[in-house]
């Protein structure tokens, strides 16, 4: 197909509109990530300043407070006779019987790989899609040869 000669200057031209307008992208691309690389930037020190602040105020409103005071357990009050008889008491720690103490029970940690992520489950899924569908071996080949008779006896109908 031959081209006219007309046409060749309207397609030079074309050619660098477009060379012209990729440029002005590519320069707008890299302003465009100068300002996310700039707003990023606002937003770590903001972030930062906050929380220096946060601290500031935790310490000065635990500085404020007045330090509580541990409290005392009151011995508690018995309602029985202060008394009482020998043969109780003695009959009381008879009964008692010391029980060894329970050996407490060897934990195992849990197995770390029990749950897979979705991103683990969604390889292995892929990968069974992608991959070859298993392969059956090939079914014996029982060659008949004429000189060995049937070793199972014929059934004859009656």
């Amino acid at each position: 197909m031959a081209m006219k000669k007309a046409m060749l200057p309207l397609l030079k031209s074309d050619a660098e509109k477009g060379a012209a307008r990729a440029d002005a992208a590519k320069q707008q691309v890299r302003a465009a990530k100068a300002a996310l690389k700039r707003a990023r930037k606002l937003f770590k020190s903001a972030k930062k300043s906050a929380k220096q602040a946060r601290k500031k105020l935790e310490a000065a409103a635990a500085a404020t407070r007045r330090p509580s005071k541990p409290s005392r357990r009151r011995p508690a009050r018995l309602g029985k006779p202060a008394v009482k008889a020998p043969a109780v008491k003695a009959a009381k720690k008879a009964s008692v019987s010391r029980k060894r103490p329970r050996t407490p029970k060897v934990r195992v940690p849990a197995a770390a790989d029990h749950l897979r992520s979705a991103s683990d489950v969604a390889k292995s899924v892929i990968e069974r899609l992608r991959s070859a569908p298993p392969s059956l071996p090939p079914a014996p080949v029982i060659p008949a040869d004429p000189d060995i008779p049937n070793q199972s006896p014929e059934v004859k109908p009656d």
